[in-house]
């Protein structure tokens, strides 16, 4: 596979993901969210019925602010002890500013770090209902 090179518009640096090409979450069905460092995702199918149960809006990728902190209280941390939100744009690995933008802002594409949480791939859990703290009910 080859991997995505995105150069940060700040301080110029390749940043390397192992993926082909930005993600595209419409195609996928897919909800993504990044960590507040911005260096790891977090991603689940918008057909997730516990997803469905909390962002009650209708749009999946992008949610009331009240679904939005739902959701988000519910989440673990992250892989490097942070939290998920909504509002959390991808960040440069060697800078930390934004190289894309947040699910809610209408950026469709994502990006998968290293260490990502990828909900349904072989070894992670398969839905939300597996890592939540507490469940809506459905």
């Amino acid at each position: 596979m080859n991997a995505l090179i995105v150069t940060c518009s700040s301080c110029h640096h390749a940043n390397t993901f192992p993926q082909p090409y930005p993600y595209h979450a419409g195609f996928g069905d897919t909800a993504f969210l990044y960590n507040d460092a911005g260096n790891c995702t977090l991603t689940w199918g918008t057909y997730d019925t516990v997803y469905s149960a909390i962002a009650t809006a209708g749009d999946p990728w992008c949610p009331s602010p009240e679904d939005q902190r739902s959701l988000e209280e519910r989440l673990p941390l992250s892989p490097v002890g942070d939290r998920w939100r909504f509002a959390n744009p991808p960040r440069c690995q060697s800078c930390a500013a934004p190289i894309g933008g947040p699910m809610v802002s209408g950026d469709i594409y994502y990006f998968e770090y290293e260490g990502s949480v990828i909900l349904g791939r072989a070894g992670l859990p398969s839905s939300l209902a597996d890592i939540l703290l507490s469940r809506p009910s459905i």
